[in-house]
């Protein structure tokens, strides 16, 4: 470039929005009094982009937004740097040309973006945004990062890293586990070799798992506890109805519907498992107990057509991401209320929603049940041994363990 001749990188929004309210981000490129504007992949909302450019955002969705902006932006500098006499032309034909993605030059940004394409048909959203978090979080601690460059000493001082920002151990091994099933598409796409593949030598911590089940006396003291404080009783509620409804996840409570109801029993098939192949889901059975029946009836939407969600806490008219949101947002202001009960019952502990997963299937066995039917209940299939007993169980027979979880 001569001397007296500046480029600048920068980003705008163009003024016309698109049919779904976002707009365009777009690569700004000024030299010499001329400027030429080159649209990204990347949309956002007008005040999303304020939000981009603040150093605080919070946005785990906007982060990632953010990052792909960066990584324009840094793209247009290292091409403008490559030219020996910088022109508008030159720097097109160096900024568009295609390159040959080798083990030298792809940057784990680029194959973790890959992978996310091409598992995009089966994983869940949540998934997905997981794997959006875990290339801001990487990008932030090290931007620019080539997969050569993911090593044993890199993910030990990630790792380190991780500890300082107060990253749970479970936290931090799912951000490394990610990180792996990374490096295994690499190793797969050849963008790294096998013998420089960094879990060789790298063990992803695992966190101690604590027992989440609660005493007989704590479920009954729970489920009987009664507060003139709405959040509380709506969270103490909630946490019942899954209790009594075999240790329902709280996704599923959200996803019900009243066409789950049949008879005195609700039917269903877990979120989780709605993927799998038809035959290897299992359906739940639920007997109704007069305190299920209670909550419906004083936490539920007005059953008119008879296909509605069961609880106001999803809609017909939200799309994935707002449901996930919506669900994401249930489950953790359930968690911030029943924090504030058992504060208030002075335990040493604090009940989260998965207690009642847990406390179901421990109430059960100390009662006596099956493990084949507390397997069932909960809609396990992975012990080989207990498939055979997966075919189904009487409405009389769930009912009979269903009495047995109100017998504290």
């Amino acid at each position: 470039m001569s001397k007296g001749n500046k480029i600048s990188y920068f980003t705008i929004i163009e003024n016309r929005a698109k049919k779904n309210g976002l707009y365009p981000v777009c690569l700004v490129v000024s030299f010499n009094g001329t400027k030429k504007r080159y649209r990204t992949d990347v949309e956002v909302s007008t005040d999303d982009w304020k939000k981009i450019k603040s150093p605080k955002l919070r946005d785990e969705d906007l982060k990632v937004k953010r990052s792909d902006i960066h990584g324009y932006i840094r793209k247009a500098a290292l091409a403008g740097k490559k030219l020996h006499e910088f022109s508008i032309e030159a720097f097109e034909a160096e900024y568009f040309k295609k390159r040959h993605i080798s083990t030298e030059d792809i940057s784990f940004e680029d194959c973790a973006k890959g992978f996310m394409k091409e598992k995009e048909s089966e994983w869940s959203i949540k998934t997905t945004i997981m794997y959006g978090t875990i290339i801001a979080s990487v990008d932030n601690y090290q931007s620019s990062l080539k997969m050569k460059g993911v090593t044993p000493d890199f993910l030990r001082k990630y790792e380190a890293h991780l500890t300082t920002k107060e990253k749970t151990i479970s936290t931090i091994g799912i951000y490394l586990r990610q990180i792996r099933a990374i490096c295994n598409y690499a190793v797969s796409k050849k963008y790294i070799l096998p013998e420089k593949y960094p879990f060789k030598n790298f063990t992803v911590p695992a966190a101690q798992k604590n027992k989440r089940a609660l005493s007989d006396k704590d479920i009954k003291t729970l489920i009987e506890y009664k507060s003139d404080i709405p959040e509380w009783q709506k969270a103490v509620d909630f946490w019942t109805f899954s209790y009594l409804g075999n240790g329902m996840n709280f996704k599923d409570v959200a996803l019900l519907k009243y066409t789950n109801i049949e008879g005195d029993n609700i039917k269903f098939y877990r979120s989780k498992t709605k993927k799998t192949n038809k035959g290897e889901q299992k359906e739940i059975n639920i007997f109704m107990l007069p305190r299920i029946r209670e909550i419906i009836k004083y936490r539920g939407n007005p059953r008119v057509t008879g296909k509605e969600y069961i609880f106001p806490i999803i809609n017909e008219n939200m799309n994935i991401r707002e449901q996930y949101d919506a669900i994401a947002q249930f489950i953790k202001t359930t968690n911030k209320y029943l924090k504030r009960v058992t504060e208030a019952l002075e335990w040493k502990f604090v009940v989260t929603t998965y207690y009642a997963r847990h406390s179901f299937a421990t109430h059960l066995m100390r009662a006596g049940s099956s493990v084949p039917f507390i397997s069932g209940a909960l809609g396990h299939s992975t012990i080989p041994t207990t498939e055979n007993y997966l075919s189904g169980f009487s409405d009389e027979a769930v009912k009979q363990n269903a009495e047995l979880l109100m017998n504290l």
